[in-house]
């Protein structure tokens, strides 16, 4: 008798460990799962038709959130941000210009960047697009930003430059719906 009272014994100590096992595996991984969604990528959802056909309204997308820590912005990345404008409202946009360039937007809707137009495949083809004839530059640390759907994106056209550090990541991928991929 007193065999098995130590078999029984050993068995709960046993599968006592096994399931402090399995609960610091799961704490483990979610503690993982948050420190990736706050460190490095976040999942977003496009809010307004200003990108489209690039992203369309209601795409989730995947933000890395590193890409600026780490590098640089450049001219044509697809950039997420806090907007100061509307609301604090989170947006997504195309980079067009960076800090010190000049920008000239002509009323036949071409773009020129430091003196050089800039060719933009990803524009929704079939669109008439018209600017005001106007030369900007672009300030220390701010970026000049607008949507794919120009004519339907309230940008920096309207709303001025954004700060760099309103800039929280960059666009990386469409996860849903399965039609975009």
């Amino acid at each position: 008798m007193p065999d098995n009272t130590k078999n029984n014994g050993n068995r709960t100590k046993k599968v006592a460990q096994e399931i402090i096992g399995y609960f610091i595996a799961i704490v483990s991984a979610v503690i993982i799962a948050i420190l990736i969604r706050v460190f490095i990528f976040e999942p977003f959802i496009v809010p307004t038709p200003s990108m489209e056909p690039t992203l369309m309204v209601g795409d989730k997308v995947i933000v890395n959130k590193l890409s600026y820590k780490l590098g640089s912005l450049a001219k044509g990345d697809i950039i997420a941000f806090h907007s100061s404008t509307e609301d604090g409202k989170e947006l997504v946009k195309r980079a067009i210009a960076i800090e010190g360039d000049e920008i000239v937007l002509t009323s036949e809707g071409e773009i020129f960047v430091n003196g050089e137009k800039i060719e933009e495949g990803y524009l929704p083809s079939g669109q008439n697009i018209s600017y005001l004839n106007q030369t900007i530059m672009v300030g220390e640390d701010e970026v000049f930003v607008m949507g794919d759907n120009r004519n339907n994106s309230f940008d920096s056209r309207y709303f001025g430059m954004i700060q760099e550090e309103d800039i929280f990541g960059e666009f990386l991928i469409v996860y849903w719906p399965p039609s975009r991929w």
